[in-house]
């Protein structure tokens, strides 16, 4: 994503819109009229964000995670979905909501293009709530020495970050975290990893296959890693020749049972768990230079 273009558009266009997300069995938005003060505030945010990460390194979204000084694209294509449930809640506001105010979960500040029928900048970020303060006081300290306690009732906290900017086809990722809950990927993380392991060979060739399953599926981590493998991976290669990953489990200390005359392989308890992903993942490795042995697990 060009930042400089992006910079431009927001420097150049008019006055933002602020909407406030309530995500309960379906989205909620409430778009609050905002004066020109806390528009000029929410450009400069936006601003102070790209000038910030102007110089980092864009690499792919991996569901796996990011490394440090990273940020991360990704194509709005593949997230349509989640990003339509939001937009049209956008188009419909609601004039009254029955949630407090500290229930809202993500601000989306809109940014209109200043190019005739393009869509719309939109950035994201998720709100602060601010429990901290429902006990004890907060004030003002005025010149003269007076200090004035604040009403601490229904408080909105927002600072000046932003987790994630949609521009044109693709998405920005500045908080890999933030954008995953906002966009609420935990089912769709879910859905691919359980289509992995709907493979038949995994239930013919592992021994305690259905143990390991239910282990894989409630752990969050797991579950991303899987989901990752089903696109242009193989996760049963370890299972098409298994002298070959018994050779891995013994250099490795794997402490996995394998029969390679009965061609199984045995999942025996949640200690192995782990394991059995990186093989899923092919993570195990070799240098070719140092010849080294590693385990990359975000493959």
């Amino acid at each position: 994503m060009d930042l400089i273009e992006l910079k431009n558009v927001i420097s150049t266009g008019s006055k933002p819109t602020l909407h406030m997300a309530h995500r309960g069995s379906k989205i909620a938005v409430v778009t609050p009229s905002i004066g020109d003060e806390l528009a000029q505030q929410i450009k400069d945010i936006f601003i102070k964000e790209l000038e910030i990460n102007g110089d980092a390194i864009q690499e792919k979204y991996n569901v796996v995670g990011c490394n440090d000084e990273v940020i991360e694209l990704a194509d709005t294509k593949e997230y349509r979905t989640e990003i339509e449930l939001i937009t049209e809640a956008i188009k419909t506001p609601t004039k009254k909501f029955r949630f407090k105010p500290d229930n809202f979960d993500f601000f989306i500040y809109e940014f209109p293009s200043n190019v005739p029928d393009e869509e719309p900048v939109y950035a994201f970020r998720r709100t602060r709530k601010m429990k901290f303060l429902k006990k004890g006081f907060i004030g003002r300290l005025f010149t003269e020495g007076y200090f004035s306690d604040l009403e601490l009732k229904d408080l909105i906290g927002v600072d000046d970050y932003i987790d994630f900017i949609i521009y044109k086809d693709e998405i920005l990722i500045l908080q890999h975290i933030s954008f995953e809950r906002i966009l609420k990927l935990n089912n769709q993380f879910t859905e691919l990893a359980k289509k992995v392991l709907s493979n038949k060979k995994f239930s013919e060739k592992i021994v305690g296959f259905d143990k390991l399953k239910e282990g894989a599926l409630s752990n969050a981590n797991y579950v991303k890693r899987l989901s990752k493998l089903g696109s242009d991976n193989n996760p049963t290669l370890f299972l098409e020749d298994l002298k070959a990953t018994k050779n891995v489990s013994e250099e490795f200390n794997l402490e996995i049972r394998i029969d390679v005359e009965k061609d199984q392989i045995f999942y025996e308890d949640d200690s192995q768990l782990g394991n059995f992903i990186n093989l899923m993942q092919d993570a195990y490795y070799h240098t070719l230079i140092g010849n080294k042995s590693g385990v990359d697990d975000r493959r």
